[in-house]
């Protein structure tokens, strides 16, 4: 297949710039931004960027024009994009970006559904959603694939668990198992470079969670042994998995003395957290790298998804569960590993930032968010997120965490100041005369709202507003150079086939159809151009021409 890319490969590369840090590199080489945000529900998230910054040409210029953006959670069905009149009200269809989109093309058709924008100055040679060949898997529109050539994107929605049963535990395994096959497949032998990105609902380092939320295993007479005290016999937790907040309240111990024999929180899904774990640990030596964890190590409760309905945002009581994967190779040439100072949090901004002009794509330690004095890093906002999870929902008329001016942005604090804007986001009150103020009223404050935009594209976090999604974006800064150029081979890999399924062509390329398929729009013009229209999805030459507005 032909590539459908438009325009010069040069033209916006090479006009943004970024320093190589922490790889001994002074000088400046051209970048690429990949973000990937959960937005549970495209259509309201577009709406709110419609309305505050006029469209989303605008709003992704603000967020340092990046050259892949990977959404998951859409919920948008194949038949809301029937045509380019229903393409366009959902942002489909963008000057400088084109779209492709897996739909739940399962019988239920609830939720699901991701989709991929590549600015049309990168090479894109096709997209699918038959990423692992595996019908009943690929037709729910949990994973969408692009081939770029030298690499390929795998964006990604892994189903969440919760508190199903075992069939839907052993249903995800399959699922993430399947979906590493896939992964090394299309690695080629090491000839493509691979990026995962997407929401794995999955925590496997114990800092993705605060402890309260870290699980600890009680044994078949209900006890528990820690360091030289035994707790229990508990009969209703015999051979269970519970949360440090319950033990810690029905025990009368503190939290962190739980810590010893605390785990993540998603090791109660069988198979889920070693298989995460066996991809991307240990750091530095495993095949794939989790490249927030890489870079960031040290950072505290960086977090990115909180629960809505308990209003945890606001007191931090999150998980990461969010996240860009690569291959090593990729990781050690390509990805830019940019200063603690990147992180939101440290300092609060004088002002709101200005919009990020291609000039500007520098992650420069020196001009990223500063830091001042270090701040207590012991747990302190722990002890009052602790009070408001007990009674399920975060209050404005309670004392919760308190953000402050300035912080470590390695410390928990900054996390805090970082996931509440500084406190300027805040829950709403439950009773009294200011009941329902909070968030309802500062949807539209547009001093709130642009305080997302990061100084400079970043390897990080971006805190999108809490209205947005219950969850924050993750971004990645690239080297251009290594990215579009092949990686090394093994000198004695084998090279199978890449794509499987409806998606594998002749060409070793993702089919045509596969493409269109990600398109619906494109193939409700393929038929007027039977009519006499136009020259069909891909023009005279292959080259898409229905993403223009």
């Amino acid at each position: 297949m032909e590539d459908i890319s438009e325009g010069p490969t040069s033209s916006l590369l090479a006009s943004s710039s970024a320093v190589s840090e922490g790889q001994g590199e002074g000088d400046a080489q051209a970048s690429l931004l990949l973000i990937s945000w959960n937005v549970a529900g495209w259509a309201s998230t577009k709406a709110l960027v419609q309305r505050h910054y006029g469209s989303l040409d605008k709003y992704l210029e603000r967020l340092g024009s990046p050259a892949i953006l990977c959404l998951q959670e859409t919920k948008v069905q194949e038949k809301d994009m029937k045509n380019e009149v229903a393409a366009k009200s959902l942002g489909a269809l963008l000057e400088n970006y084109r779209s492709f989109w897996s739909f739940n093309l399962a019988s239920n058709r609830d939720g699901k559904g991701v989709a991929t924008w590549v600015r049309k100055d990168i090479p894109c040679l096709g997209a699918t959603q038959s990423v692992l060949g595996i019908p009943d898997f690929d037709n729910q529109g949990r994973l969408l694939a692009t081939d770029h050539g030298d690499f390929v994107v795998v964006n990604v929605y892994a189903p969440f668990v919760g508190n199903s049963g075992s069939q839907e535990v052993e249903a995800k395994l399959r699922f993430l198992e399947a979906l590493q096959t896939a992964l090394e497949r299309l690695r080629q032998g090491g000839r493509k470079r691979v990026f995962l990105c997407g929401d794995l609902n999955l925590t496997h380092r114990l800092e993705d969670q605060q402890l309260l939320r870290r699980v600890v295993k009680f044994d078949g007479e209900g006890l528990l042994r820690v360091h030289n005290k035994e707790l229990g016999p508990y009969e209703d937790w015999c051979d269970s998995w519970v949360s440090s907040k319950e033990v810690s309240a029905r025990a009368e111990v503190p939290a962190e003395e739980l810590s010893a024999e605390a785990e993540c929180v998603h090791v109660r899904e069988s198979g889920c957290v070693p298989w995460l774990r066996k991809m991307v640990q240990p750091p530095k030596l495993s095949e794939w790298a989790d490249v927030f964890a890489e870079v960031h190590p040290d950072a505290k409760d960086r977090f990115t998804a909180w629960s809505q309905t308990a209003n945890l945002r606001y007191v931090n009581l999150g998980t990461r569960i969010d996240y860009v994967l690569c291959d090593r190779a990729t990781f050690q040439d390509c990805v830019v590993a940019s200063s603690a100072n990147a992180l939101a949090g440290g300092e609060k901004p004088v002002s709101s930032p200005s919009s990020l002009s291609s000039s500007s794509l520098s992650s420069s330690s020196s001009s990223l968010a500063g830091t001042a004095l270090p701040l207590p890093e012991d747990g302190g906002p722990l002890e009052a997120a602790s009070s408001m999870a007990r009674i399920g929902e975060a209050r404005s008329d309670q004392k919760g965490p308190t953000p402050t001016a300035t912080a470590s942005t390695l410390s928990s604090q900054a996390a805090l100041n970082a996931a509440t804007n500084f406190g300027g986001w805040h829950a709403s009150a439950s009773f009294g005369i200011a009941r329902g103020e909070g968030l309802g009223l500062q949807v539209d404050d547009m001093r709130l709202n642009d305080s997302q935009f990061p100084a400079r594209p970043h390897t990080g976090l971006i805190y999108t507003p809490p209205a947005y999604s219950d969850h924050i974006a993750v971004s990645v800064l690239l080297k251009r150079a290594p990215l579009l150029s092949p990686p090394q081979a093994s000198p004695n890999s084998s090279s199978p086939e890449p794509w499987a399924g409806e998606a594998a062509s002749a060409s070793s390329s993702l089919s045509e159809t596969s493409t269109k398929r990600s398109q619906p729009w494109t193939m409700q013009r393929g038929i007027a151009s039977f009519f006499g229209g136009g020259g069909g999805a891909f023009g005279a030459r292959g080259n898409s021409s229905s993403n223009s507005s």
